[in-house]
């Protein structure tokens, strides 16, 4: 009989959480962001925020729960919408935010509103869901009634996957913190934003347009 690597349930979730993670969109740059003004625990816990989010979609597809796909497909165009308007006030707050270093105890209070934030960002892209759907949809969903060990190995490793990303960007962007004088991070935080932005305006249009098509 073959074996293949992605046989291995926690492999898989492995896989499709890093393949979740990786692309450099808003929530990319927000914790980018956070790391050089911060600190690496601020991206590490922005990251966590957007690791639940990658967790949730990849047990859905990964799992095969269809009412919960079906419905975010239905309703795509929503919550693009909705989407797209906390990504663009993600993008003005912090253009218009100044940078900050931090230099003594961070707020737990801080932390919260990063993962806050970026969860918000990630659960309301339903890219990322169909991201998801489609590398499942090569290595197969898991049966969560007949093998639940697999489906808890494969959420898990979805989580693995994604924190992985977030730690090995955390890692990073914290060692280039050094190279940034203060004028350095006010231009990040400027173009951050304006990024951001875009991206958020960009996610607005697309649901504009898929409304209007219909």
């Amino acid at each position: 009989m073959g074996f293949a690597i992605t046989d291995i349930a926690y492999v898989r979730g492995i896989v499709a959480g890093f393949a979740l993670a990786a692309p450099l969109g808003p929530v990319a740059i927000l914790c980018i962001r956070r790391a050089l003004a911060r600190g690496r625990i601020e991206c590490v816990l922005a990251g966590l925020g957007a690791a639940m989010a990658d967790t949730i979609f990849g047990a859905v597809a990964g799992l095969g729960i269809t009412f919960i796909s079906s419905f975010v497909l239905l309703h795509e165009s929503a919550i693009g919408f909705l989407g797209g308007v906390i990504v663009l006030t993600v993008g003005v707050v912090t253009y218009r935010t100044p940078v900050c270093h931090v230099t003594g105890t961070v707020h737990v209070l801080s932390l919260r509103r990063d993962m806050v934030t970026a969860f918000t960002m990630a659960i309301t892209n339903p890219a990322t869901m169909l991201g998801a759907a489609g590398i499942f949809a090569a290595f197969g969903p898991v049966d969560l009634k007949t093998e639940p060990t697999k489906a808890f190995w494969l959420v898990f490793g979805v989580f693995a996957g994604s924190m992985l990303w977030w730690l090995i960007l955390a890692v990073v962007t914290g060692t280039l913190k050094q190279k940034f004088v203060d004028g350095g991070l006010l231009r990040l935080n400027k173009i951050s934003g304006v990024v951001i932005a875009v991206s958020g305006a960009a996610v607005l249009a697309t649901a504009a347009y898929r409304v209007l098509e219909h």
